[in-house]
């Protein structure tokens, strides 16, 4: 088992109060998880409170007919707050690892009665519901106003390092999961990182190289091929398997 970290380092408990954090640190433990290990399984009691600590972790949701549906790609310093149900007795969803990750665990029996007791943490909590929600604004933004091509510049260039024009970089996870989280089919993933070669964006196999960050900016607001881009009806179509 991993040492445990001082909480006060994570955004999540940077705000809070010395003392509840040393309530919270009692009987904290970190996990390490190897790629596709379970973190948890949707519908089991909530038993920890989950932040991540180094890698990412998949929330996935399992509907009745056993489709699986990605709920969200957390990486480190976030928590899996929005994996409990609103009484915080079961996870409504599934974890797992996506490569080696680590995670803290705290009592989710503590975590509960602190959150009631401490308006620090309290606040803490409610700071990063707001943080997640924006996020997900943004992301039913993108997929409500950009197309395929659009959307993937968008992701690639939320990876450029700061301060430079030119960069390269090796993706978090494979493609298949950023197709899901961009919701889009893996051939319609792969017909858009064949365009983005036309503005110097470049791969092999999970490595990246950008020969523009302007220019990848540009092409998230639709830049000079917007014309040629495909419409938002095709992409509708085509998520649905439906020949205009």
């Amino acid at each position: 088992m991993s040492e445990l970290p001082p909480l006060r380092d994570l955004q999540l408990f940077a705000s809070v109060d010395a003392q509840t954090l040393q309530r919270l640190a009692r009987d904290a433990k970190v996990e390490t998880f190897a790629d596709g290990e379970v973190v948890f399984r949707q519908g089991d009691k909530a038993v920890f409170f989950v932040v991540v600590l180094h890698g990412y972790v998949k929330l996935s949701r399992t509907a009745s007919c056993g489709d699986e549906a990605l709920v969200n790609i957390c990486t480190a310093g976030e928590s899996l707050y929005e994996a409990l149900t609103p009484d915080g007795a079961i996870y409504r969803v599934g974890a797992e690892a996506i490569g080696e990750a680590s995670v803290l665990k705290l009592s989710a029996a503590r975590f509960g009665g602190l959150l009631r007791d401490s308006s620090s943490l309290a606040r803490a909590v409610i700071d990063e519901a707001a943080r997640k929600i924006s996020a997900l604004i943004s992301e039913v933004e993108s997929l409500k106003g950009q197309n395929a091509d659009q959307r993937l510049a968008q992701f690639i260039l939320s990876l450029c390092p700061g301060g430079e024009d030119s960069c390269c970089f090796r993706l978090p996870y494979d493609k298949r999961l950023i197709a899901a989280r961009l919701g889009v089919k893996q051939e319609t993933l792969s017909r858009a990182f064949a365009k983005l070669r036309d503005i110097g964006v470049r791969t092999e196999t999970r490595d990246i190289f950008v020969e523009s960050v302007s220019r990848l900016a540009a092409e998230c607001r639709g830049g000079d091929r917007h014309a040629h881009l495909p419409s938002e009806r095709g992409d509708f179509l085509e998520s649905r398997n439906v020949v205009a």
